[in-house]
Parts: C-alpha cells; structure tokens; sequence
C-alpha cells in the first residue's frame, strides 16, 4: 500500500480521471507534466522528463506520490457529507 509510486503509473491512473485523458490521447503526456509539476513543484520540463527517464525522478518524489495517490483514494470513497465536514 505505501510501495512508492512511479510518475508513469500515477499519471495512467489519475490524469484519466483529473484531466479527462487517457493514455495514448493527444494531450496526454502535456496533462501528466502538468499535473506532476503542480503536485511537486518542479518544472513542467523536468517532470516531462521523468516520463521517459524514471531513473532522474528525486528519491521523495515516487513516496510523495504514493501518498497523493491514497488522499484520492480516500477522497473518491468517503462521502461527500464527510469531506465538507468542516463547513
């Protein structure tokens, strides 16, 4: 459950429902350097980068994913009622 997470796997995952592309799509591989430069604060390019080169990808960035991918996760399987609970 907490085995780190490469950027490839978390894209495939998470860009179909975040961004609304699948794997293959044009836009795709623009969606995943997006969405992995937000996350974790490197450029668009380094994190293009990563796509094609996992072993340049930083020591934390895969265990970062990791947990990103669990709060989703949990995120989609509570109810709506207790992600807004404190409002």
């Amino acid at each position: 459950m907490f085995e780190p997470l490469e950027p490839t796997e978390f894209c495939e995952k998470w860009i179909p429902i975040k961004r609304n592309k699948k794997p293959g799509e044009y836009g795709y591989r623009k969606q995943c350097r997006q969405l992995l430069a937000e996350l974790t604060g490197y450029g668009e390019t380094t994190c293009n980068n990563w796509l094609s080169t996992p072993k340049e990808v930083p020591q934390l960035v895969r265990p970062y994913l990791r947990l990103v991918d669990i709060l989703w996760q949990v995120q989609q399987i509570l109810p709506l009622e207790v992600n807004n609970f404190k409002e």
